[in-house]
């Protein structure tokens, strides 16, 4: 009986959050004075191409989301690249050639190598962010071998991190007061300098929820206004800081 009203408990609270407001999306970021101060101002962007994973937990465990891996990757990517216009900066695409004589196999294989360059630091980077404004971090000067960083300010990273609860596992988790109950993504954005590579900026934006997985199929209310909040804290495009 106890087992019985705790359910029906359990489903009149998800009721009842899935028709309120979004949850808040807490962020936090770390970046270079020169950012801050205004010395290095951000009017132009190359957009690396954006990596998000999602993964699943069930009764039975953990599986991949591949599919709704590859649609995450792709709304976070163009939301990203959404705000910088609308925040007044121009954005190119790391993939496109340009008017350079680089073929897209070179491209390619500098992308690579630059990710390779990031994920190396990215632990270390995720750990002490502070560091940034000690200028340890950098992915080198291979980052000016991309046509779009002659006429970039920045490199920009865009990652997702995400792991979707299922229903039963959920309600397993409410009724046993354990912690499976709850859904969960991260977007990560990283700002490099396009010529020297330097990490100038580092910001975390995460999100939580007890019911439903907002962040997959309604992006852009989870993290809009917390993703303006940190474009205004880096006073990039026109948030540029007057002199």
């Amino acid at each position: 009986m106890r087992l019985g009203i705790r359910i029906l408990a359990v489903m009149g609270l998800a009721a009842f959050l899935a028709g309120s407001a979004y949850p808040a999306t807490p962020s936090w970021s770390y970046e270079h004075r020169k950012i801050t101060s205004g010395e290095f101002p951000i009017r132009t962007a190359c957009m690396m191409p954006t990596e998000a994973r999602l993964s699943r937990t069930t009764m039975k465990g953990g599986e991949g989301m591949a599919k709704e891996s590859d649609d995450w990757t792709a709304t976070l990517g163009n939301m990203v690249e959404a705000h910088l216009k609308t925040a007044g900066v121009e954005v190119l695409q790391a993939t496109d050639a340009m008017a350079s004589a680089a073929s897209n196999d070179e491209i390619r294989q500098v992308i690579l190598q630059l990710n390779q360059k990031y994920a190396d630091i990215a632990a270390k980077l995720n750990k002490r962010p502070k560091d940034i404004g000690k200028s340890r971090y950098a992915i080198g000067d291979d980052a000016a071998l991309l046509p779009c960083s002659a006429k970039s300010d920045v490199l920009v990273f865009v990652e997702g991190e995400g792991q979707v609860t299922s229903g039963g596992k959920k309600a397993m988790g409410m009724i046993v007061g354990g912690k499976g109950n709850v859904s969960y993504a991260t977007l990560i954005l990283t700002m490099a300098d396009a010529k020297t590579g330097e990490i100038l900026a580092f910001a975390r934006l995460s999100n939580a929820e007890s019911f439903g997985e907002k962040f997959v199929d309604q992006t852009e209310s989870v993290y809009g206004k917390a993703l303006d909040k940190q474009f205004q804290r880096l006073r990039i495009g026109m948030y540029v800081k007057k002199k």
